[in-house]
Parts: structure tokens; sequence; C-alpha cells
């Protein structure tokens, strides 16, 4: 299989009109936080000062586990480097703060995104598909946190002094089993009634104004098109049309009007200079997106059809044609349309990438770790590179060499659990258990497992030849086990 790092996804019913309505109500309440800035104006009121920045942050990661738990996030390496890539460029070009946002993509064809506190900016797989152009889906990811940064959710809230961890899960859970049926109890649901009520379905349009105007002071500061902006908003207008009136859910909690349109436009024209206004990464990343979450016998068919029309295929359109022909077993004419395409500075990383993926699902490891091996001396550090070198190392029996490469990639993605996954695999192959077993310990603690991580972390502890070290850093990782499992109980 070409992907092995994909997992399906947990949730008994995905809904698209129904998740639709989740995540504007999951939008409502849940980002209600501020974030330290000395650049943007401070008018988001008292509201939520109740609340600590390090309480956020706090609260933030809770919901993360909430979030990987329950929707199907992206784990494929690719993707995760980009998604957070563009966000952090964001945030790093305006916002004088070190808060931590975690940027994450929802494998979800509905058009939708949304924030929680702690800095969590999602979107989903279908908005980063209809999005044709990079600025376009920046200007979302701008929004978002410009809706963050202004704390626009808690001056709808009557009494935001009473939402805290307790609360904010009590709402994310009972959310959740509204949109995707799955059974949270009773009581999640009947707590979060009342507040449920008090949101507002929609953002006033002085708070759209105000997160258009400084979401594109965000763009502008990240050298990135601010025109991105008035261009989305259009294509969320066509894409209405065409779809006979009905409203992508995204515009159900962000109303657009002709006038927002225009005011964004007039906005855009006054900022002179030249920005960025497309990347080749977007390109594939978003040729990607397509190849992996559309159905791979449709996407055959459409583009040996088109591969017949006078134009051709562009290169990206044959780069997801070759990743859909190895998703269907086809690997040798995968390669066949990689080796077609033009290769170039801008595209290179990508495609060896795909050609090293295509290989290992064939069982040329070697092959593939050669290519891997090039890249990794030009690319040292990078996500997928590692990944995919880490796979190759663990299958020609160098699980040493593959757990070396991912500790010195971890500390940079601060343990993330597509990391904690494969090391647990090159940890046991290289003859280390408690290594293997704390990995999958983070692994399930990530996603809010807490029980299977428990049982991972006594497993650790109870291997022989654990050295002091390893022992200590776990008893530690147990400590927090405890006090993250106190909070869940809390909330059930």
């Amino acid at each position: 299989m070409l992907y092995p790092f994909r997992r399906k996804s947990t949730l008994e019913t995905r809904s698209t009109g129904r998740t639709g309505l989740g995540f504007c109500l999951l939008f409502l309440l849940l980002v209600p936080l501020s974030v330290a800035n000395a650049h943007l104006p401070n008018i988001g009121g008292p509201a939520s000062t109740e609340l600590s920045p390090a309480k956020e942050i706090e609260l933030g990661q809770v919901l993360l586990t909430e979030i990987r738990r329950r929707l199907p996030v992206s784990d494929d390496p690719e993707l995760i480097q980009y998604v957070q890539a563009l966000g952090t460029r964001i945030t790093s070009g305006g916002l004088d703060s070190n808060f931590p946002f975690t940027f994450l993509l929802v494998e979800d064809p509905s058009i939708n995104g949304f924030a929680l506190p702690g800095g969590i900016i999602a979107i989903n797989s279908g908005l980063l598909a209809l999005a044709t152009q990079e600025s376009e889906l920046a200007s979302v990811f701008a929004h978002e946190i410009a809706h963050v940064s202004q704390r626009h959710i808690a001056r709808n809230f009557e009494n935001a002094k009473s939402f805290n961890v307790v609360s904010a899960l009590t709402f994310l859970g009972a959310l959740l089993a509204t949109v995707y049926n799955v059974d949270l109890g009773q009581a999640a649901l009947m707590t979060s009634q009342a507040g449920l009520q008090q949101a507002q379905f929609a953002y006033s349009r002085s708070f759209e104004q105000e997160a258009d105007r400084i979401g594109m002071q965000l763009m502008v500061s990240a050298n990135i098109d601010p025109y991105g902006m008035p261009l989305f908003f259009k294509r969320l207008q066509k894409h209405t049309q065409l779809n006979r009136g009905r409203l992508p859910e995204f515009l159900r909690t962000h109303p657009l009007t002709l006038k927002r349109i225009s005011e964004s436009e007039a906005r855009a024209r006054q900022y002179q200079g030249t920005y960025a206004f497309n990347s080749t990464d977007f390109n594939y990343i978003r040729a990607r997106t397509l190849a992996l979450s559309k159905n791979p016998t449709e996407l055959i068919d459409y583009y040996r059809e088109k591969s017949r029309t006078p134009q051709g295929l562009s290169d990206t359109e044959r780069y997801t044609y070759a990743l859909a022909l190895s998703r269907a077993g086809k690997h040798e004419q995968g390669l066949y349309h990689l080796e077609r395409i033009t290769v170039g500075t801008d595209n290179r990383l990508k495609v060896r990438l795909a050609d090293a993926q295509i290989r290992l699902s064939m069982g040329q490891t070697g092959a593939a770790r050669a290519t891997l091996e090039s890249l990794d001396r030009v690319y040292p550090g990078n996500l997928p590179v590692t990944y995919y070198l880490a796979s190759s190392l663990i299958r020609e029996d160098l699980a040493h060499q593959a757990l070396d490469k991912l500790d010195r990639l971890s500390h940079g993605y601060l343990q993330h659990p597509v990391i904690d996954k494969i090391k647990a695999r090159a940890a046991s192959r290289a003859g280390m258990p408690w290594r293997s077993h704390e990995s999958l310990g983070n692994f399930y603690a990530a996603h809010g497992q807490y029980n299977l991580a428990m049982e991972q972390i006594q497993l650790a502890l109870q291997s022989p030849g654990i050295d002091p070290i390893s022992k200590a850093r776990i008893e530690t990782l147990k400590i927090r086990l405890r006090l993250l499992e106190q909070q869940r109980e809390q909330f059930q």
C-alpha cells in the first residue's frame, strides 16, 4: 500500500451536512481566548481576561487530544509539514507572541475551518481542494487567526468567566456527539445545552470586517498577496451559485455579502508592493490532497481521458495521476507518469519523494533508500524525508539508524504522533522495548486514549534492560498521563 501511515477514521458517521453544522457550532463556541500581541489593536474587550495565556495553552492541549481522538486529522507527513509551515509563516509575520499555534488538516470534503482555544487552527481537506491559489488558502488561515487574537467568540458569551477546561470539553463533546453520533453520554450533552442555546450562529458584520482587516495585515506582513482574500470570497460565492444556492459550511459562520467582497478588494488595493501569490509547494500539496481524498479509480479514469486530449496533463495533474495509480496497485504505471514530469528546483523534492514512496510500496527498498538519503543530505530535518527514510531503514534492519534520525527530528516537531508511531517500530526492531512502549504511550496520549497510553507506560517500566535515565523520563510521563486522565474524568 502506498500510504501505510494513513489511518482509517474511527468515526461511525461522516455526513457532510451534519459535519458542516457541527463545525459551525464548534467554531462559535470554542474561540474565546487571547493572544499576546504588540502589533495588532487590542479591542477585544475584557471578556476573556479571567484566563491566563498559560492556562489557555493548557486548555488547548487538552482540546487537541480530543480533536485527534474524534476527528480524522491527517497524518500524512507532507500535508502536516505544509499546513504547519504556512500557518507559522502567517503568525510569525505579524504576531508578536510566543503563543504556540497548531495547524491541522481534517480529512473531510466539506468546505470549512475552525479554531479552538490554545491556538489550534484547522481546515478541512475540502477547503484546501477548493482554493486554487496559495494566497486564497492563506487568507482563510489569517482570518481565523485574527478571530482568535481579537477574542470575537468570547464577546458572544454573556458570562465568559465560566469558560474553562471542563466547559470547553463539554461543549466539544456534545458537538461531536451531535455531528458524528459518537456516544459521549447524556450528561455532557445536557450540561452543554444551555451554552449551545446562547451561541450565535454566525459572526456579526463588525467581527467579520475586523477579522478581514487584521487577517489581511497578517498576510501582507508574511509577504502574501492580499488579493487572495477577495479572490477566495468570489470563489465561495461561485461555489454557492454552482450548487444552487447551497451555502458552504464556512459561510454559515462567516456571512458573505457583495459589500464585504468589495471592501476586501478596496483594502487589498491599498497595499503596494510585490507579494507572493502562489508557490509550487501549494500546487503539489493541493494535487496530493486530491490524490489521497478522492476515489483512485475515478481519478484514474478522469486523468486517462484528459491525457488523450490535445492539452494533455500538467505536471501537477500527472503527479496526482501517478499517486492515484499507485494507490490502485498500479505502481509501474505510477512511476511511468512521474518520470514524464518536468523536474526543476521547485518540484524536485515532491517528485522524488513520490518516487521513493511508490518504490517502497513495490518492495524496492534499496532504490527508495538511495533516493531518500540523497534528499536527506539536501533537506536535513525535513519531516516527510525523515519519515520515509526511517521506514526504509527499518525494512533493511537498520533500525538504530532510523531511531537516530527520528530522535533528531522529534525535537523540532514537539513529539508529533506521526513521529511517535514510527519511532515505536524503530525502537522495537532495535531491541529497545522500553522506548517502543514509551513512544506508543505518547502516540495514544496524543489521541486522548489514556488507558492504552498507561498500559504502554507500565510495559515500558517493566522492560528488561531499561536504563535509569529512560526510567526517570517515563515515570514523569506516567505522572502527566494521570493528570490528563483526571481532567477527562471531570469532563465525563
